[in-house]
């Protein structure tokens, strides 16, 4: 409310002119000395209330403390208010943060209080039906290897893509992946092209750290030479690569097949 009244008062010069960086307890001060005994301008910021706010039930769900939300909503609270086309004291709220920030824009919005609930429940729902959307990265919450596994995406994403911002800080924990596929604003493919790709990634990591002294190894076989890998395999339960690890150490240590020639 005093951000409020301190906004209305740098849009309507008659009003008084109150400072919006001060704290709230001194803000709340200045405008409480100035209000005293002028009843004709606190009738006008009663009728001004009236008009343009909503009851705090319709704000309860933006949280005080969740910087991904508050990025999210930030910048749709500007583009539906216009908020940053606004001159001089309004465009110098920057002290302003948060959910602080959010509510000043939204209580500073000129627009009919009834149509501003409707467009403040808009924005629920659409928070709500983005929040749903997370349910693609769980696999990144993992209790247990969560903070790697983003630390992991980061690595990929730094290669490969090449839209990355300079300004991008690394990303070291779930919320802050959130954040980046927030405002990289992926179709649905090719997010889910790119979450496989970071899986692989992962995977590759931890077989090499569980088997140190083995590395990848591509050859080409005849399908003949395949099947009969396989059959291999079937016959001794072994898979591919043991079979093959063990025939070759085998040679290696008596030499019986293959000649120098």
């Amino acid at each position: 409310m005093n951000t409020w009244v301190s906004f209305q008062s740098a849009e309507q010069p008659l009003l008084g002119q109150f400072s919006v960086s001060g704290n709230s307890f001194t803000m709340r001060e200045e405008i409480a000395r100035y209000l005293k005994g002028r009843s004709r301008i606190i009738g006008r910021l009663a009728l001004e209330k009236d008009r343009h706010l909503v009851d705090d039930d319709y704000l309860s769900w933006i949280e005080k403390r969740n910087k991904r939300q508050y990025e999210w909503l930030r910048k749709r609270i500007e583009d539906i208010t216009e908020f940053r086309s606004l001159r001089g004291q309004l465009r110098r709220s920057g002290h302003l943060t948060g959910r602080t920030h959010l509510i000043a824009m939204l209580d500073f919005w000129t627009l009919g209080s009834t149509e501003k609930a409707h467009e403040i429940e808009h924005l629920h729902n659409n928070w709500l039906s983005h929040k749903a959307k997370d349910s693609a990265f769980e696999w990144f919450a993992d209790k247990k290897e969560g903070a790697k596994r983003c630390s992991c995406a980061w690595e990929w994403l730094e290669k490969n893509q090449k839209s990355i911002s300079i300004r991008q800080l690394p990303i070291s924990n779930y919320e802050e992946l959130l954040i980046y596929f927030d405002r990289a604003n992926l179709g649905q493919n090719e997010q889910k092209a790119i979450i496989q790709q970071i899986k692989k990634r992962w995977n590759r990591q931890q077989f090499d750290e569980r088997a140190p002294d083995k590395k990848q190894c591509n050859v080409m076989l005849t399908i003949k030479t395949i099947d009969l890998l396989d059959k291999l395999g079937d016959t001794h339960r072994l898979k591919r690569a043991q079979v093959l690890e063990r025939l070759i150490t085998m040679e290696s240590e008596i030499g019986m097949y293959l000649d120098d020639a």
